[in-house]
């Protein structure tokens, strides 16, 4: 744009300043300068639920400080805005302003930097926690780190408005489809679950798990991508061993014809979850084996409900212990360790996505002690990422490869008092919460079934599945929060990443669906466009 439509970035902000709220304000991407790419080699770490709290508290619970875990010292950092069409066109409606238009739209009010802050609420200096409201949820959040596009919740990369075409291709794909890049999802929930569906199928229900699930006669998620997306590893929760024996078409994350065709197939090689056996090293080994005979891997894990058991912590002050929650399943760090074994044999680089889900399960539930153990099994696999990238000898280095940790949402509200920090080893005291007979039991939202749209539980009707009378910690919600989250991120990508913060809003923040501009510029693949039209 040029003469009187070119804005700099100052002059930007400085009538962001005086701007009356209802005013339309829409920002640019910035041109792309067309190079040829450096980066070959993606590994995109997502903590889902995870807010800028759980981060702080699992960090003094492991390191006693609040910058302690494996991404907090990452050379490039930013907050990022999760909200979705849903949240945005609920505050359209309030504003008297127009609905969501990717054409043409105002980034403020998804995420009001005036009215919510310009960064989280959490750690030293907060009052008070965020309040809760509409947020996104999973589907649409991991649709826009995975597409670039803002959509509905519960939608897995699929256009707003849910049209018969709207299957959007994936960064994954695209990159697969133009240099041959091998593609991997890696997640503690089911393998089918939002998050690393986004990334490798497309459905405007998230929960259509599979084909006949409760009669539902479309392409379920779960046979999309075995039979056609057919990423190169695929290592998840949904194995029925322990969810789902009987194979009852009611629940459940994979239809029996499909396992079967799994057990069979000779394009796969699976490594279940099997009584006795030590999952990391049978998922090391399977590896292994899948690359000297040419297949593709495929680890099915889980157990009651889909997802891996939870890792324990101990409250022991001074001497902070986590516990893997079963040896049958492996740790986040050993199946990021075993994905990145297999992707790094491809010549043509890779993109892998590692999600830690069962933080977002543990602050639905508002159980600190779950989630402090979830967050210890995502900075295991972060920093097993970093010393895989380390290590000398092989081509991967970080002149071509970007390792990005960020979250989806946040979920709960997490409060930590600031006057009653706890320190290394050190756990709050935690009560179930008990309902006197006849009344009502606690209102808990929950993504795993997702409820209002993502929408939060709101005072004074909420009620805390978990009881902490001594007061260090507090939550908000059982559902997600509109707060930003953080980004950190090193390599080959990071000048794109920095380039766009503050181009939406205000100060170091992204956009989410800028993430996946910063990306795709970063990997030489085809620009999405303008993701926003001002009018005047």
């Amino acid at each position: 744009m040029t003469g009187k439509r070119t804005w700099t970035r100052r002059a930007a902000f400085a009538f962001l300043a005086v701007l009356p709220l209802g005013a339309v304000l829409l920002f640019f991407q910035p041109a792309c300068r067309r190079q040829p790419p450096a980066l070959k080699h993606v590994i995109l770490f997502i903590g889902d639920g995870m807010s800028a709290g759980s981060e702080i508290a699992a960090s003094r619970y492991l390191y006693g400080r609040d910058d302690g875990l494996a991404w907090h010292k990452l050379p490039a950092r930013a907050y990022v805005a999760t909200w979705d069409v849903n949240v945005y066109n609920a505050a359209a409606r309030r504003a008297r302003r127009p609905p969501y238009s990717r054409s043409s739209f105002t980034p403020l009010l998804g995420y009001d930097v005036r009215e919510d802050g310009a960064k989280p609420v959490a750690g030293p200096g907060a009052t008070h926690p965020f309040p809760p409201g509409p947020a996104t949820d999973s589907a649409s959040a991991a649709t826009a780190l995975a597409t670039g596009f803002k959509t509905d919740s519960g939608n897995i990369a699929w256009l707003p408005g849910d049209p018969e075409d709207g299957r959007l291709t994936t960064i994954a794909e695209e990159l697969r489809a133009k240099t041959g890049a091998a593609i991997g999802v890696v997640s503690t929930v089911p393998f089918d679950h939002a998050t690393p569906a986004s990334f490798v199928s497309h459905n405007p229900g998230r929960s259509a798990y599979y084909t006949g699930l409760k009669g539902y006669k479309g392409l379920g998620i779960a046979d999309e991508i075995i039979l056609r997306t057919k990423p190169d590893v695929v290592i998840g929760g949904g194995s029925p061993l322990l969810d789902n024996p009987g194979f009852d078409a009611k629940k459940g994350y994979i239809s029996e014809s499909l396992y079967r065709a799994l057990q069979d197939s000779r394009e796969y090689l699976l490594v279940e979850r099997k009584p006795g056996q030590d999952g990391g090293r049978a998922l090391a080994d399977g590896a292994a084996e899948a690359a000297r005979e040419g297949r593709k891997l495929f680890g099915l894990f889980g157990g009651p409900g889909g997802n891996f058991e939870v890792p324990r912590v101990e409250d022991s002050p001074g001497h902070p212990r986590v516990v893997p929650g079963s040896e049958e399943n492996p740790s986040l760090a050993e199946a990021t360790g075993a994905a990145l074994d297999y992707l790094a044999r491809d010549p043509d680089g890779f993109f892998l996505m590692v999600e830690q889900g069962d933080i977002d399960w543990a602050n639905h539930d508002n159980d600190f002690r779950s989630m402090v153990g979830c967050v210890a099994d995502l900075d295991g696999a972060v920093r097993a990422a970093l010393a895989f990238v380390d290590r000398p000898g092989d081509s991967v280095d970080w002149t071509n490869t970007v390792l990005i940790v960020t979250a989806d949402h946040a979920t709960g509200g997490l409060f930590l008092e600031p006057g009653r920090p706890l320190g290394p080893g050190d756990l709050p005291r935690q009560d179930a919460r008990v309902e006197e007979a006849g009344a009502a039991g606690p209102r808990t939202g929950s993504d795993r079934g997702v409820a209002a749209n993502g929408a939060a539980i709101k005072k004074p009707d909420y009620a805390s599945p978990n009881v902490y009378p001594d007061e260090e910690i507090s939550y908000g919600t059982a559902g997600h929060t509109n707060e930003l989250v953080d980004l950190a991120a090193i390599g080959a990508a990071t000048r794109n990443l920095l380039g766009l913060r503050g181009t939406w809003y205000p100060g170091p923040i992204l956009d989410n669906t800028q993430v996946n501009v910063a990306l795709r510029e970063a990997l030489g693949l085809s620009p999405l466009g303008r993701h926003a039209r001002r009018t005047d």
